[in-house]
């Protein structure tokens, strides 16, 4: 405060203490805070601090900018130099600069926030969730939930639609859980019995649960079965989706399923399972094109981690602040380098062989692979002797500094010159023993006098691989001597670093209180202090239930994201699922779903239309169309050609010719024969590149960075590929299949499919179109048909 001026410091510390009583008491949050970020942290923030002068944080702002006056004199608006700016007679002088000033209504919501002292409160997603029961009931009411969703109703003089029909009810909880719709069997028995508890139980404990949710899971992880960039080449990673899908259907408490994909690794004896977890952060992508710089590329898929993470365990943007402060959040560009140190101590460095790699034996081959794995090390350890000793140490200064002397360079390739001239050029930047190891094996891998020795190498690592059909690629922290320093990165440039950074996470959270590493920052995200984890994933899954999140922008909890439609309920699912579920997943959707909220019919009146064209009220059950995996499968699924396989390497159904073309790879598509040919969506092999396209059309990600949120679209595109793609034609061949063998006129065996379809038979309107129809084609082409009807892509 020397700068700043002791008795100017004192006069604010007095205003401070004074609480004005202009006008109605003014809410920071909602009132304030939308204002500064709207029209002043674009240059008084995180971002630009034009003038010395930061809006972001009470402190700062109290202090000012460069000139020394107070922005802000709580208790004073009259004096304060933020109101004197704003209301400036001279538009040269007055602020926003270069753009509309303040509404009078802003300007007034100022002072009188300034007047009344400027408190500056927390945003709401910082502070721990509180849960709260709501004081109403009623018949309609079923669940606390229905309570909060009620309370919002009358406040919007809205009420409730009645419950869905059984048949309506029961494909909806079906594509939910399931992601697949119900038999008949199991539609008739609900409207019997109207046993509908029973049946979300029938659907929780069935192996296709796991599989549905991991297909959220797979968007937030990047998961794909290549390594993207350029080159995009293939890579083993698909026991990490099996992980998931078992996870899921185990109803592995959420704090254990957080803990063993950011950590795994670092459990005092992990298991194998415990490892495959940590594939999580393995996903990110690895550059195989030549002429990159490995250091650089492993900077990218750390940063990529503390992204990831960041943004699917706490709804949090962090990427902006690799390069400064946050925009509007109360983020500085320390904390991500903070967070950057937590994980910039794994083995991984952007290799294409992408160790470290958890190697699977059958229990046949365990021994022979245990005697390869020593001879492998063995012989390993005879190459760095070779290539250590001082006659070769100097030979290889030769090469480097003669490689233009043809009687030195013909002793090696071009490629293995080239190779030396890299290495050479970048030994400098190596800071690790670590680094240093894998320079020296690049080296004997140029080294002529170790010929012989590589030949062994590479015929024990063939042998190896070859008892090993599965490998993994998974995480593996440093030894204690080789751990990284973390700098500060300027603008996020790997080339130009600063100042060392300690692990930690940032100042505006709870304090991390476990080890400084990955253990310790995922215990953290799960420790009971942490505001934003169980809110994080309510969201999530209340958003695949009802088709927005309650709050909309679920990759977003900060200063502008959305807000929550329903605050009060969304803290009490938080505060349920943690401290009442113990984070059981099946037991938070059981909840969701047997809600009356839930139940309700879809139907819209015109009322409800327009006071909530989006249902962010909830005074309607969900409709909307249902995802790329679910449209799929559900095809598959009513023709009876799904096969119900489960696990392992991922699949090649049928595609277009054409879709794979890159000339740095080798890869191409081997269309899938069998039962392999009709998996569910979730093994489709997916490359970065190039997803498979029926998917596509509909929405899916390329993975190449976590997708919290897809958009749905509604695009001409979308519509041809269910009429004449050749999976979806094979499903209107099934499903016509099946109507052929029903017993009956042509008019039952339409009746038949149409109810396999969506659950209830057609109207008689319907069924004399689709029985005409059947009169000029046939019944693959009303198969066809049914499969297009919007009801059929969409869940209501």
């Amino acid at each position: 405060f020397r700068s700043f001026g002791m008795r100017k410091y004192v006069c604010i510390l007095f205003a401070s203490l004074i609480s004005g009583c202009a006008g109605e008491k003014v809410d920071f949050n909602t009132e304030i805070r939308p204002v500064l970020n709207d029209r002043c942290v674009a240059c008084h923030g995180g971002v630009k601090t034009n003038s010395g002068l930061n809006l972001q944080f009470r402190d700062l702002a109290l202090l000012g900018g460069d000139s020394g006056d107070p922005a802000i004199i709580p208790g004073n608006a009259s004096g304060s130099a933020m109101i004197m700016k704003v209301t400036h007679p001279n538009p040269a002088d007055r602020m926003p600069k270069d753009d509309e000033p303040l509404s009078e209504d802003e300007i007034e919501l100022l002072r009188n926030w300034i007047e009344q002292g400027a408190n500056w409160d927390r945003h709401w997603a910082y502070e721990r969730p509180v849960k709260t029961d709501p004081d109403i009931n009623n018949d309609w009411i079923r669940s606390p939930i229905d309570a909060f969703v009620v309370q919002k109703l009358d406040k919007m003089g809205l009420s409730p639609a009645e419950e869905a029909s059984c048949t309506v009810l029961a494909r909806r909880v079906s594509l939910d859980l399931t992601g697949l719709p119900p038999s008949l069997d199991q539609v008739e028995s609900l409207c019997a019995t109207d046993d509908y508890e029973r049946l979300v139980d029938e659907l929780l404990s069935s192996p296709q649960f796991g599989e549905r949710w991991a297909a959220l899971w797979l968007d937030l992880a990047r998961y794909a079965d290549t390594k993207g960039y350029e080159a995009d080449r293939a890579r083993s990673i698909w026991r990490y989706r099996d992980w998931l899908i078992n996870a899921f259907n185990s109803d592995m408490p959420y704090d254990q399923f957080t803990i063993e994909q950011l950590a795994g690794d670092l459990f005092p004896d992990p298991t194998t399972n415990q490892l495959i977890a940590t594939a999580f952060n393995r996903n990110a992508m690895t550059n195989e094109e030549g002429g990159t710089d490995d250091e650089e590329h492993r900077i990218a898929a750390v940063v990529d981690r503390v992204n990831t993470t960041w943004e699917v365990f706490q709804g949090t943007t962090m990427a902006c602040v690799q390069c400064h402060g946050h925009p509007y959040d109360p983020f500085v560009q320390e904390d991500f380098y903070a967070s950057f140190a937590l994980f910039n101590n794994t083995a991984d460095w952007d290799q294409p062989n992408e160790e470290p790699l958890l190697r699977e034996f059958e229990s046949a081959h365990r021994t022979e692979a245990s005697q390869l794995q020593a001879d492998l090390s063995s012989v390993g350890e005879q190459i760095v002797a070779t290539v250590s000793t001082p006659e070769i140490r100097q030979q290889r200064l030769v090469w480097e500094q003669s490689l233009d002397d043809p009687t030195v360079s013909g002793k090696l390739s071009t490629t293995a010159q080239n190779e030396v001239r890299r290495i050479a050029a970048i030994a400098d930047s190596l800071r690790t023993p670590h680094q240093r190891a894998f320079l020296r094996d690049r080296f004997a891998d140029v080294d002529p006098s170790t010929e012989d020795l590589r030949k062994t190498r590479s015929e024990l690592t063939k042998k190896l691989h070859d008892l090993a059909p599965t490998i993994t690629p998974v995480m593996r922290e440093l030894p204690e001597d080789e751990r990284r320093a973390t700098r500060i990165m300027e603008r996020g440039n790997f080339l130009i670093q600063t100042d060392v950074v300690e692990p930690g996470v940032p100042l505006a959270l709870p304090k991390l209180n476990g080890p400084a590493n990955r253990m310790g920052f995922a215990q953290w995200i799960m420790s009971a202090d942490n505001p934003l984890t169980s809110r994080v994933m309510v969201n999530r899954l209340w958003e695949q239930l009802f088709g927005l999140g309650i709050v909309e922008s679920s990759d977003d909890f900060g200063t502008v994201g959305i807000p929550p439609s329903h605050p009060e309920l969304l803290d009490w699912l938080a505060v349920h699922f943690q401290d009442d579920l113990a984070w059981s997943v099946k037991g938070l959707l059981k909840e969701m779903v047997l809600s009356a909220t839930y139940r309700q019919a879809s139907d819209v009146t015109a009322e409800k239309l327009e006071l909530d064209p989006r249902n962010k009220t909830l005074s309607r059950g969900p409709r909307f169309r249902l995802s790329a995996e679910q449209i799929r499968d559900q095809a598959l699924a009513v023709s009876g050609l799904l096969s119900d396989k489960q696990f392992g390497p991922s699949v090649m159904p049928p595609q277009p010719d054409g879709i794979w073309k890159n000339p740095y790879n080798g890869l191409f598509w081997k269309t899938a024969e069998g039962e392999d040919r009709y998996r569910r969506a979730v093994y489709t092999y997916w490359r970065r590149t190039g997803p498979y396209p029926s998917m596509a059309t509909f929405d899916v990600p390329t993975r190449e960075l976590c997708v919290s949120r897809r958009i749905r679209t509604n695009t001409p595109l979308q519509a041809l590929v269910t009429l004449n793609d050749p999976a979806f034609w094979e499903a209107a061949q099934g499903l016509a299949d099946r109507m052929e063998t029903f017993d009956g006129s042509t008019r039952d065996k339409i009746r038949y499919g149409y109810s396999i379809a969506l659950t209830h038979e057609p109207t008689d309107e319907t069924l004399d179109v689709l029985v005409n129809l059947e009169a000029k084609s046939d019944l693959t082409l009303v198969a066809n048909s049914i499969m297009n009807l919007d009801e059929f892509l969409t869940k209501e």
